[in-house]
């Protein structure tokens, strides 16, 4: 039998390489969570498109299914839906959660409004007509260098395009 003394005996603990290998595993980890988590600009500015369609699309079944005109108008820093009433006054939209007064997501801005129509100030941008059918309109937003575009022929509902 051997007696094993104290220098002979390995220390309890890890290797300082051990410790190493572990912390650039977990730092590897970390930024592959970092990467994953920051907002890709792109994504968040067809997410901001894809919403304006889908509100586009949801107001323009309002229009045919209530028989009155509702109409999207761009403001400041977003837009808000008007609807013609029978004395041919447009009044801002409020009963309707979904055609609520919408502001555009952090950064991401109105670049420009293209109808066949002229516009004024006191005049809406885009009329969806209660008949289904409305004049064409193409709407682009811009977060930084990236443009998306929402758009329609004035027969279907919006779709998002990516502007190339």
């Amino acid at each position: 039998m051997h007696a094993t003394t104290a220098a002979t005996r390995p220390a309890p603990g890890f290797t300082l390489l051990e410790v190493l290998v572990v912390v650039v595993i977990l730092a590897v980890l970390a930024s592959l969570v970092a990467v994953r988590v920051a907002p890709d600009r792109r994504q968040s500015l067809r997410e901001e498109a894809t919403r304006l369609a889908a509100v586009l699309g949801h107001a323009h079944d309002e229009a045919i299914v209530t028989g009155a005109a509702i109409a999207w108008q761009p403001d400041a820093n977003g837009y808000r839906f008007v609807r013609r009433d029978p004395d041919r006054v447009w009044r801002a939209v409020d009963s309707d959660a979904a055609l609520r007064a919408r502001a555009f997501a952090a950064g991401v801005e109105l670049a420009a409004v293209e109808t066949p129509e002229r516009t004024t100030n006191a005049a809406p941008a885009i009329v969806l007509q209660p008949t289904g059918a409305s004049a064409p309109f193409r709407i682009t937003l811009a977060l930084a260098d990236h443009r998306v575009r929402v758009s329609s022929d004035g027969r279907g509902r919006p779709v998002v395009e990516d502007d190339r």
